[in-house]
């Protein structure tokens, strides 16, 4: 977590003035969060809900990428985009919209894929880390920059209804690696791929609410929790993590 945080101006505390009068939040929290700068790993659905509202809450930094295009069937779950978007680079066009929605915040997208050869750069200076990519490969790259760098890992997988969340911080509570030893096996179809827009944006807003409460020094509220939404009968469940003490990525970083 930042160690010194940044002022802010006074037009940034009237701009986040309903969130530093509650109680549990303040100047101080949003200070930090002021300060803090997001690597997040795709630009879809939930990323970009999730980027919207870490954005407009006071976010001081984020690097976003994707290397995807903006189709006509992201647009019923993809709040950043338009029509007039099509074909674009997704993290260029969010990169372009989030610094219209708050332009004290520095945003930086790569129309990149994450891989071992880029991802020392692209954690570089980053306190936390969102994937929401559901890319197995991906995910391990990202949760073994995390333990690295000793920074919390947000993790939020959709599919269909369907949507879960956890946070993965070695050191706190399991790695990716402790729940995850294996690949799973992929049984994704193009019916896997249907999204019911709305998921996108709870997961999305849960996404953005854990991280800010990390950043703000409140504390990570799902890490050793996986958060399961279903939409199809409006249930929330829990399933407790346990980090692995044979674990090959965070127990052989602590060595």
């Amino acid at each position: 977590m930042p160690s010194s945080p940044s002022s802010l101006s006074p037009a940034e505390v009237s701009r986040y003035h309903r969130q530093i009068s509650l109680a549990f939040w303040g100047l101080e929290a949003q200070e930090r969060v002021k300060s803090s700068r997001v690597l997040m790993a795709g630009a879809g659905g939930v990323a970009s809900c999730a980027a919207v509202y870490l954005i407009a809450g006071g976010l001081g930094a984020m690097r976003l990428v994707d290397q995807s295009r903006v189709s006509l069937s992201d647009l019923n779950h993809h709040i950043l985009y338009r029509e007039r978007d099509l074909g674009k680079p997704r993290a260029a066009t969010a990169e372009s919209r989030l610094k219209e929605l708050n332009p004290f915040a520095i945003v930086e997208s790569r129309d990149k894929t994450i891989s071992g050869h880029n991802i020392s750069w692209l954690t570089k200076g980053c306190h936390l880390i969102v994937d929401a990519l559901n890319q197995t490969q991906v995910g391990e790259i990202l949760n073994q920059a995390a333990v690295r760098r000793g920074i919390p890992l947000i993790v939020v997988q959709m599919q269909g209804t369907k949507g879960h969340l956890t946070t993965f911080w070695a050191g706190n509570g399991p790695c990716r690696a402790c729940v995850f030893p294996e690949p799973p096996i992929s049984n994704v179809t193009a019916r896997g791929q249907a999204r019911l827009g709305p998921v996108s944006g709870i997961l999305g807003t849960l996404v953005a609410l854990e991280a800010l409460c990390i950043l703000g020094g409140l504390g990570p509220a799902l890490c050793g929790r996986m958060l399961t939404f279903d939409a199809a009968d409006f249930l929330f469940t829990q399933t407790f993590l346990r980090a692995d003490s044979r674990c090959p990525v965070c127990q052989r970083e602590e060595v």
